[in-house]
């Protein structure tokens, strides 16, 4: 199983790199570095709590709202009998729209959530680097 990792990593890497992808990618080793980062951060289950939700603010402002609402600023007669026309006779209509707008919405939700675990894990990896070189310029050198 490993050796089929290996292939098909090895055959992705080739094709990235003849499709203009970036010339680091010539080394297997840096690939494979990458890949896995990529791949740990993909794999984050959607119930992991994640940083930069939270450093965006209150979700209202960042997330899409795939519900619809029906609601009307008008006075209260002329308001019931718009909403009732929106729900019985639009909606029906564009039903297919809707779905099909929703469905794209999950799709990009689950794009953003794997691109925030990206952000984290390569932030992590930044942290953990500069704390490394920060602990190698303090010793002494022999």
């Amino acid at each position: 199983m490993a050796e089929l990792h290996r292939r098909v990593r090895e055959r992705l890497r080739t094709q990235l790199v003849e499709s203009g992808g970036p010339q680091a990618f010539d080394d297997p080793t840096l690939f494979a570095d990458v890949e896995a980062v990529l791949r740990a951060a993909a794999s984050t289950p959607e119930t992991a709590r994640l940083i930069l939700p939270d450093l965006l603010g209150e979700p209202d402002t960042w997330r899409l709202s795939t519900s619809m609402r029906y609601q009307s600023h008008r006075g209260r007669a002329a308001a019931s009998l718009l909403i009732f026309i929106k729900r019985r006779l639009v909606m029906p209509l564009l039903r297919w729209f809707y779905e099909y707008s929703r469905d794209n919405f999950e799709r990009q939700r689950r794009v953003n959530h794997v691109l925030f675990a990206c952000v984290q894990e390569l932030a992590v990896e930044i942290a953990l680097l500069r704390r490394e070189l920060e602990r190698r310029s303090r010793t002494p050198k022999e």
